[in-house]
């Protein structure tokens, strides 16, 4: 039996789902990227548990992928099995200022829900286009605040399919990373947010939202910020002063907005990105002495 035969064993929930050969690029915010061997949408822990195990039997790769908004998808695709979190793995409860939230849960949503329960310090996440688990691994923020900086714990999943807590010490969280990547799949946090106004922290999500989207591109596909910034300095000026915005290949072109932005404008492929990419770090590189890191992941250029 082939694995392809065997997967749909783990199923188990009437709302999963498994497509397969299905095109990544529906699934990413770049909108790029070939197709995946099977796509599977779980909805239980008792699922993700099944798939760490059904990893391990067939010894196939999977890839949680979650709302793909920091994600560089290659044009072979992705040989293995995708993975969305939905359902019990997209849960948001509230208990007090303390707020136990599943890794696929949208941050929009988790922003829109605390800023009318009156809960302030997870208002910069509105305009952040990821999933929990995402911000988690990454340490994903903006306007000096970042996720791992409400987190009192961390969920995870073993190989094993064995659930594990971590504290926030644990998860090792630093500037747009943290240790989580170690694990199977991080499962959920728990957030301790400060009671407020609900006035006042709608108010603040809503200019945070409003800066956002007059500095930022929104109408275009892309993967948000590019590259890490610097210690002391941001990527995106370092673009701007190497004269690069605008620079285009291919279908990729940095932004005219925000340096540090590529944006899907004709059909890029992955290809186009990383060459783009390749250019911007050499030409910043040139100009000012200084070595751009990249922020956005990459799946499917190791086979």
């Amino acid at each position: 039996m082939d694995w392809k035969d065997a997967l749909p064993e783990i199923v188990t929930q009437p709302d999963t789902r498994i497509r397969f050969g299905e095109p990544l690029a529906k699934h990413t915010h770049f909108g790029i990227g070939g197709e995946t061997t099977a796509y599977v949408e779980v909805s239980s822990i008792e699922e993700l548990a099944a798939l760490a195990h059904f990893r391990r039997k067939w010894e196939v790769p999977v890839a949680i992928i979650g709302r793909g908004s920091n994600l560089l998808v290659s044009d072979k695709g992705f040989k293995g099995i995708s993975v969305g979190l939905i359902n019990e793995l997209a849960k948001l409860e509230v208990d007090g200022n303390v707020v136990a939230v599943g890794a696929g849960l949208s941050l929009p949503r988790l922003s829109k829900v605390m800023s009318k329960s009156g809960l302030s310090g997870v208002e910069f996440a509105l305009g952040i286009p990821g999933s929990v688990g995402g911000a988690l691994i990454m340490n994903a923020g903006a306007w000096g605040s970042s996720f791992g900086d409400v987190v009192t714990d961390v969920t995870v999943m073993r190989d094993t399919g064995e659930l594990v807590k971590l504290t926030h010490a644990e998860a090792n969280f630093e500037y747009r990373h943290s240790g989580l990547n170690a694990y199977f799949c991080v499962v959920g946090a728990t957030l301790k947010l400060q009671p407020g106004d609900v006035g006042t922290i709608t108010a603040e999500m809503k200019d945070f939202y409003k800066q956002k989207m007059e500095t930022q591109p929104f109408t275009e596909e892309n993967a948000g910020c590019m590259f890490k910034n610097p210690p002391g300095d941001s990527a995106g000026r370092l673009i701007d002063i190497s004269g690069l915005k605008g620079h285009r290949i291919g279908g990729a072109e940095v932004s005219t907005i925000h340096g540090n932005f590529i944006l899907n404008i004709d059909n890029a492929t992955a290809a186009d990105v990383l060459e783009l990419v390749a250019y911007i770090q050499k030409q910043v590189r040139e100009k000012t002495g200084i070595s751009l890191q990249t922020e956005v992941k990459r799946l499917g250029f190791d086979e």
